[in-house]
């Protein structure tokens, strides 16, 4: 049975309200949706509200200086986790963590995920007192926001593949072993086991997937290095971040960086597909929301990204998809 280290957890259903009341003062960061969600529950209300958005080091480090030096309180999705974590380590003030979709794991990494000059720049650390993690609160948000939480999981599935890439290439950074791909290949054998319970929404299916996510923030930590579950699809989302000026959920969007990338990777395509299909996950470009343009320009431009950002060395920077038919790169997500 996978047994997950890491953060302080709690799990539970309908337990934000109880433990907001009884916490004492506190600054809250969040979106709107799930601070309307519990609010009415709330009877001790926030200090001091903040509208989690940008994500550039110094409107994050204005805000660190600007907010009352009490307990804080993230609620929502990663960029809500990002905002918190940052000020609570520039302050160094208690913080709590309350992911209100499984969409990343966020809430279970030290550092926060930073935007700036165009790129994704990894910097702080973040060590929560608590992750309150309820179960209602994932049920009440839209089925997507649920079942894209697999997209950080998942991201195994091309980033261990593009480690050993880089290995044979020389060009590995991080000491790759034989054993490397096992932790990977761990967690892509639980999260194929638990997809069913994530589409579901069970309580069992839900805490498997953040354990997951736990394990993993854990690991990176441990290692100094997130190489065994981010490469090539994760390097995709980033481009398509830059090439659109916009975003969709992150488990979603590096779901399709995974299906597009393990399909050209010639890494078990099928593999990724079974994952996604069993978590219900959306995948079709018209159920995102993405345009075919959108979507094309943005995998034609990730090889250039990936070497202009200077990211890790991967199948990205060697697949040149300009001679790839539109057609067979649009196959690999409009199934």
């Amino acid at each position: 049975m996978f047994q997950a280290q890491g953060s302080n957890v709690e799990y539970g259903s309908s337990i934000c309200s109880t433990y907001l009341n009884s916490l004492g003062d506190y600054i809250l960061i969040t979106h709107k949706e799930p601070w309307e969600l519990i609010q009415k529950n709330v009877t001790n209300q926030p200090k001091f509200i903040v509208g989690a958005k940008e994500l550039s080091k110094k409107y994050l480090d204005d805000l660190a200086n600007e907010v009352p030096g009490v307990h804080v309180v993230g609620l929502g999705g990663g960029s809500a986790m990002d905002t918190a974590k940052w000020v609570h380590w520039r302050r160094q003030l208690p913080l709590t963590l309350i992911p209100s979709i499984p969409s990343v794991d966020a809430c279970f990494t030290r550092m926060s995920a930073l935007r700036e000059q165009g790129g994704v720049i990894y910097d702080g650390d973040a060590v929560p007192d608590l992750v309150l993690v309820d179960f209602d609160l994932f049920r009440a948000a839209p089925i997507s926001m649920v079942t894209s939480g697999i997209g950080d999981v998942l991201a195994c599935h091309t980033a261990w593949f593009d480690w050993k890439y880089a290995h044979d290439a020389g060009k590995d950074e991080f000491g790759w072993t034989p054993e490397s791909p096992e932790i990977s290949l761990r967690y892509l054998t639980e999260l194929a086991d638990c997809a069913p319970g994530v589409k579901a929404q069970t309580d069992d299916g839900l805490r498997r997937l953040m354990e997951l996510h736990r394990d993993i923030g854990w690991r990176c930590h441990e290692m100094k290095h997130a190489r065994f579950e981010e490469g090539s699809e994760h390097f995709f989302a980033y481009t398509f971040e830059e090439v659109t000026g916009r975003t969709i959920a992150h488990g979603e969007l590096v779901s399709l960086g995974v299906l597009v990338m393990s399909k050209f990777q010639g890494n078990n395509f099928e593999g990724a597909k079974d994952i996604i299909e069993k978590a219900g996950t959306r995948h079709r470009l018209e159920d995102l929301g993405i345009s075919t343009q959108e979507f094309l320009e943005s995998v034609k431009r990730t090889q250039s990204f990936s070497i202009e950002q200077k990211l890790w060395f991967s199948h990205a920077q060697t697949i040149d998809f300009s001679k790839i038919s539109d057609e067979a790169i649009l196959e690999s997500v409009n199934w």
